[in-house]
């Protein structure tokens, strides 16, 4: 390898045409992880950067820097046969440290999946290298779907500095792999599929096991997001108090046009190319912005594309600036009042249908929300559902108490006249394949339905109704 210093970082190099590309652009280890390419000839490069914090970072810097580690287990892997971005060389500075690899034109795993009808064959192709990774006493240790990027029909791993190729391989390092890989598609998984998945493996016995992780991992994934939300990582970028998800046209107009909506909570202005909902309460705002991060690094579109979080000061509330709606499609309960009596029986069935998929789709992924208004559901014009007030939008395993609570909220915001083998073709469909108790829980909320007001915003305001 070649060595040379530049600018203050130390770089070892395989590749002769990177000195000129490397003392032409400015380089820091400022923010916790930074990428960019830069073009070599024909080829194009991929160039990550890691920040080393604290005692630790400097411990780390010292005896094993992470673009050194990346570096040499690149090579490691190709050695094997298994795919990765070539790596031409590593860097280390004073701030952190640099690894630069060959370009790859892909997609993530996760994109890829869900964008293909072939999903079968990407649980075989997942499994085979899961095979091969444990033929070799690999575990990647942070093996999500985002670090598998398919390129021309093959999968290659990345982020390979928390890897470990180890003497002996263990029961809990395949557990550790294999969850953490299907951890973001396995509810989305047929039965058939997760039998090939664990078949082609070749160990299906490790299936329970498996599936027994699940909840705890994703629980500990959650919160580590969460947590990080506020933070600069390789999804959430930060310019001074303001935070935006990677890749987005976060950069708006500041032209004002109208108030849309003041209360107690929260106060909602329309400006030229966006909405602005301002919190009254720091904790709602906060909530909000985490339940979005936490959707991006899912790649779900449940809700409203959110351009940027404007943190609060002392005394200036802060505000998520969001997508503006208006004009492409309304609230459920709007919906309702305007198409219902116009639907035959054939449409109203389909509609059920496809909102009861949308629902069922986030319940399995372990997304519900804790205000199940019909005004908190939007029916877009042009086909599909998002979610609305994405601060009460929390991520459990649903029981039988919150369906209950639920219906209860949809039953008394959608307008009287909706039939009730419609409501009841509804409550079905989302049920169905859960733990509630059919019959108790229809009672109960049958119960509590008809003592309440049915308050909704119909095509000519607001409108107040009761069952009795």
């Amino acid at each position: 390898m070649k060595y040379l210093r530049i600018k203050g970082i130390d770089w070892y190099l395989e590749d002769d045409l990177l000195d000129d590309i490397l003392n032409a652009i400015e380089l820091t280890a400022t923010d916790r992880r930074n990428y960019r390419t830069i073009q070599v000839n024909d080829n194009r490069c991929f160039l990550k950067s890691f920040k080393e914090k604290g005692l630790s970072g400097f411990f780390r810097r010292s005896i094993n820097p992470r673009g050194k580690k990346e570096f040499l287990m690149g090579k490691r892997l190709l050695s094997f046969g298994i795919n990765t971005p070539e790596p031409f060389g590593y860097g280390v500075s004073k701030q952190g440290s640099f690894i630069i690899q060959r370009y790859l034109n892909g997609k993530t795993f996760i994109d890829a999946f869900y964008e293909s009808e072939n999903k079968k064959g990407y649980t075989q192709q997942l499994a085979m290298l899961l095979k091969k990774m444990k033929d070799y006493k690999i575990r990647h240790n942070d093996l999500h779907l985002n670090n598998i990027i398919v390129d021309d029909n093959k999968l290659y791993l990345i982020d390979l500095h928390k890897m470990e190729i180890k003497r002996h391989f263990s029961i809990s390092d395949e557990v550790s792999n294999i969850s953490h890989s299907l951890a973001m598609v396995y509810h989305d998984l047929s039965e058939e599929e997760k039998e090939t998945f664990f078949l082609t493996y070749g160990n299906p016995d490790i299936k329970k096991i498996v599936e027994s992780t699940f909840m705890d991992m994703w629980k500990k994934w959650i919160e580590r997001k969460k947590k990080r939300a506020f933070e600069g990582t390789s999804i959430v970028k930060k310019a001074k108090d303001v935070l935006y998800i990677k890749d987005s046209q976060w950069q708006r107009e500041e032209v004002f046009k109208e108030v849309i909506k003041q209360d107690k909570k929260i106060a909602l202005y329309r400006y030229s190319d966006h909405i602005r909902k301002y919190y009254k309460n720091k904790r709602r705002l906060k909530k909000a912005w985490e339940a979005y991060v936490v959707l991006s690094y899912m790649s779900l579109k449940a809700t409203p594309e959110v351009f940027f979080i404007k943190l609060p000061g002392l005394i200036r509330p802060g505000f998520i600036a969001m997508e503006d709606l208006k004009g492409r499609g309304e609230e459920l309960d709007r919906y309702l009042d305007r198409y219902y009596n116009q639907m035959d029986l054939k449409r109203r069935a389909l509609f059920i249908e496809t909102l009861s998929v949308f629902l069922k789709g986030l319940f399995k992924k372990y997304i519900f929300h804790k205000d199940f208004k019909a005004c908190n559901i939007f029916i877009k014009e042009e086909g599909g559902f998002l979610l609305l007030d994405m601060e009460d939008i929390v991520f459990k395993i649903a029981n039988e108490e919150d369906f209950i609570r639920m219906f209860i909220q949809l039953n008394t915001t959608i307008p009287k006249y909706i039939k009730h083998t419609d409501r009841m073709r509804f409550f079905l469909k989302i049920i169905e394949g859960t733990e509630v108790n059919k019959k108790r829980s229809l009672r109960r909320i049958t119960k509590a339905s008809s003592t309440m007001d049915i308050v909704y915003e119909g095509i000519d305001g607001l409108k107040f109704e009761r069952f009795k």
